[in-house]
């Protein structure tokens, strides 16, 4: 089965060498990686130009990473799709074990392991939840086949960065069925420059994308949802 690593890139330059060496060290290597430059202007794309045809580029005007997601969804080839921030780390078995898992029961959709937080601010706060735990909202943690995206659609582009609590609402909507690892698949930095892991962030976040199921369940957000859009 082929793998395509998909990363929405914007000014990601502090943590993005790391990031890709933490894809290139994966025991079972992925079929393509495909860094989404999301009009950064720090030294972003050198560093992707850098890793020459280990990566492949797609660049674009800043849309937000829902729209970084989306184009590298359009530029994909392989059997399952995975996702991962600019800023976040992949354990080296990480793509390995939800292979073997989705190989193992073909009628799964979806696998979710464990989010292990890596936490990196100069002062500690109360107000980030630090089990680890699955965390299927945050992509990095899930692997997708490829056919599901058609079945749902791709990411919302209208609903800041709810994109990633949208998909996974629809998935359950649909019943899709997930596979629920007990390996970590994803670890999440917690740093100075991420907020979207504080509670407040995050209940604003659920909001937007509760007010979309609500949408749904009128009957009225059909094209949108097929057809993203701000």
């Amino acid at each position: 089965m082929k793998v395509s690593v998909i990363i929405p890139v914007h000014n990601g330059s502090a943590y993005l060498v790391e990031t890709l060496e933490s894809v290139f060290a994966q025991t079972c290597a992925p079929h393509e990686i495909i860094a989404v430059d999301d009009g950064s202007s720090d030294s972003s794309p050198q560093l992707l130009a850098s890793f020459g045809d280990r990566v492949k580029i797609v660049r674009q005007p800043n849309q937000g990473v829902a729209a970084a997601r989306n184009a590298g969804l359009a530029h994909a080839s392989g059997d399952l799709i995975s996702f991962l921030d600019q800023d976040d780390l992949w354990p080296r078995d990480r793509t390995r074990v939800m292979v073997e898992a989705l190989r193992a029961q073909p009628d799964a959709q979806v696998a979710a392991g464990l989010v292990e937080m890596l936490y990196q601010r100069a002062e500690r706060t109360t107000d980030v939840d630090l089990s680890c735990a699955h965390r299927e909202y945050l992509v990095g943690s899930i692997c997708v086949r490829a056919g599901l995206f058609a079945a749902l659609g791709p990411f919302h582009t209208g609903i800041g960065y709810a994109d990633d609590t949208d998909f996974m609402i629809r998935r359950l909507e649909t019943n899709t069925k997930t596979l629920y690892l007990p390996e970590v698949t994803l670890i999440y930095r917690v740093h100075a420059g991420n907020t979207s892991i504080d509670n407040s962030v995050s209940q604003y976040h659920l909001m937007a994308a509760l007010r979309e199921r609500l949408k749904r369940r009128r009957g009225g957000n059909e094209d949108k949802l097929r057809h993203p859009g701000p």
